[in-house]
């Protein structure tokens, strides 16, 4: 192949092939994750992946769906290649749902249309009356909470941040 660049001609031998396959991630667990807490997220890739996986061998990354420019790098801590899962640590980012893009370095950009919600949620609050001098247990239940009680700050206030106390549930 001949490339003229600056009125010079360079003959060059380089080849391309394009591939015909397209492999994806087919799901990803668990796909709802808390924004402040670091966590592992498997990923399934197709069963007949070509290569043999090796956790240096990809990048993974959730890009937000609002902003484009909002990108948050997994690392890649486990695979198995028997079953081609990998397991990546998500370090949290602000709440929303998050595109999930692989890359291998061979075979490059794996499709994906896997979703990862980011989100902390509050499904309900038992004792919603006590004294007003404190000693109320209140029990808070929900989505994505950690399991160490330092994990989870909670702010019980009264006209928004006026006298508020930091609590932990």
């Amino acid at each position: 192949m001949d490339i003229i660049i600056n009125n010079l001609t360079v003959t060059n031998t380089l080849s391309l092939a394009l591939r015909n396959e397209i492999k994806s991630g087919v799901s990803i667990t668990p796909n709802s994750v808390s924004p402040v807490l670091k966590q592992n997220v498997t990923i399934q890739l197709e069963s007949d992946f070509p290569y043999t996986l090796n956790r240096d061998h990809f990048t993974v990354n959730a890009t937000s769906e609002t902003n484009s420019t909002y990108v948050r790098y997994m690392n890649v801590i486990d695979v198995d290649d028997a079953n081609k899962r990998l397991v990546c640590k998500f370090g949290g980012a602000w709440s929303g749902s998050f595109n999930i893009r692989i890359r291998h370095n061979k075979f490059g950009l794996i499709k994906s249309t896997l979703l990862l919600d980011v989100s902390a949620n509050t499904t309900s609050i038992d004792k919603n009356k006590g004294s007003i001098y404190g000693g109320t247990l209140l029990t808070i239940r929900g989505q994505n909470f950690g399991s160490v009680i330092t994990d989870n700050p909670v702010q019980i206030s009264t006209l928004g941040s006026i006298g508020s106390l930091n609590c932990f549930v």
